[in-house]
């Protein structure tokens, strides 16, 4: 019998001893059960910030219409397919809404099988695409596959270019070709040579790693060269994160499929799948069913590109180029090994797990929550950021350094 209810809770075990219970908060700026504030610089689905009165007023409005649509219409959806065809400039024939990321993804892989008729996916390590079961197999983390009993069939995983870990002999260049020759090989040698599509994030969310330039045209290339679909998984860096509205945008990319999800629904359960090309009529029937284009969520996700497009968008390009140029005036110091990322999606990676830990929690003394994995400290904060309080963050990050070096 538990002692509490929050022992009820099934991940209670992995938030005990957290101190960073907030229980309030008015855009990034949090308010923790002590009565302290802290800025928020951890939050990847709650974009548009606490309190923000626009997207309260669009949710109050959408609950008191009608939320109960029959047959897949709804004027909420209707709106948001509109944005979505808008956004990506009609690149795409037809979008499928999903209530979660790792579902987006499964029917990518199933649609890309379908279409392709091949079987075998090719994802990354150290990549993230989700909780679910073929999701959690393409993801190239262990946390979510060891000892959890076999891995679903057909996925093959290739390694992707980390430059902070390259030899100092070797230019950027060179580790994105380097992998991308071992990617060809283990194609070659390691799978049946039967691939149905290539899913890349293009800044991964497991520490915000991003590829030398040049690299990702080359792997779109190498992917259609093969006969894969080449499909984005912007779940993370999509709907605004980098400063644009999708990153694929940047690196002039043209993806067969496009995932996007987290931004989305501003803390909703929403997230979308773009296809190029779509099955015919009677393979549709498996898509049918499920929540994804339930009226709340579509209005939220309206909301969350009404927004960017009236402001938030530029706003999120200033603040996330002055985080990143931040980040890299510290690169000089000896326990940094790099600093990265794109927009609002930053990172530093240390030489070091305790070195993090250390700086983390100087950090966040001084007010600031960024995010903290092994040696790598990383930034996606709600994009309603202030500049000030970017300015602050990279501060007392400097402070921090200072002290440890």
């Amino acid at each position: 019998m538990q002692e509490s209810i929050e022992e009820f809770d099934l991940l209670s075990p992995l938030s005990n001893g957290n101190s960073h219970r907030a229980i309030g908060g008015s855009g990034a700026l949090l308010t923790m059960e002590s009565g302290e504030t802290t800025v928020d610089l951890n939050e990847m689905r709650v974009v548009l910030g606490q309190q923000n009165i626009a997207f309260n007023q669009a949710m109050a409005n959408a609950l008191g219409g009608f939320t109960a649509p029959k047959d897949g219409y709804s004027k909420e959806k209707q709106r948001l397919l509109q944005y979505l065809n808008d956004a990506t400039k009609g690149r795409f024939s037809s979008a499928f809404l999903t209530s979660s990321g790792s579902e987006a993804v499964e029917w990518a892989v199933r649609l890309a099988r379908k279409l392709t008729g091949k079987a075998e996916v090719f994802s990354f390590f150290e990549s993230i695409h989700g909780r679910t079961y073929l999701a959690a197999s393409m993801s190239g983390l262990p946390k979510r596959k060891v000892g959890y009993g076999p891995l679903a069939p057909g996925i093959v995983l290739l390694p992707y270019p980390n430059c902070a870990r390259k030899p100092q002999s070797m230019s950027a260049e060179e580790c994105g070709d380097a992998c991308l020759q071992q990617a060809n090989d283990i194609y070659r040698y390691g799978s049946s040579q039967s691939g149905a599509a290539l899913v890349v994030e293009l800044c991964k969310g497991f520490g915000a790693v991003r590829p030398p330039k040049g690299y990702l045209p080359k792997l779109q290339q190498w992917a259609k060269e093969n006969g894969m679909l080449f499909i984005v998984d912007e779940i993370q860096t999509g709907m605004g994160r980098t400063g644009s509205m999708f990153l694929y945008e940047q690196e002039g990319l043209d993806p067969d499929m496009l995932l996007l999800g987290k931004a989305l629904g501003n803390g909703l359960h929403i997230a979308a799948l773009l296809v190029k090309d779509a099955p015919a009529k009677d393979d549709l029937v498996a898509l049918s069913g499920g929540s994804g284009d339930d009226p709340l969520a579509c209005a939220a996700a309206c909301e969350v590109f009404r927004q960017l497009e009236c402001g938030l968008l530029s706003h999120v390009k200033s603040v996330g180029d002055a985080l990143c140029e931040g980040l890299n005036n510290l690169s000089h110091y000896n326990c940094v090994r790099e600093c990265r990322g794109v927009g609002l999606m930053a990172a530093v990676e240390f030489t070091s797990a305790d070195v993090c830990a250390r700086v983390a929690a100087k950090v966040q003394a001084a007010g600031y929550l960024p995010g903290c994995t092994g040696n790598v400290l990383f930034c996606k904060p709600p994009y309603v950021i202030t500049m000030e309080q970017v300015q602050g963050f990279i501060k007392a990050l400097s402070d921090a350094l200072e002290q440890e070096n």
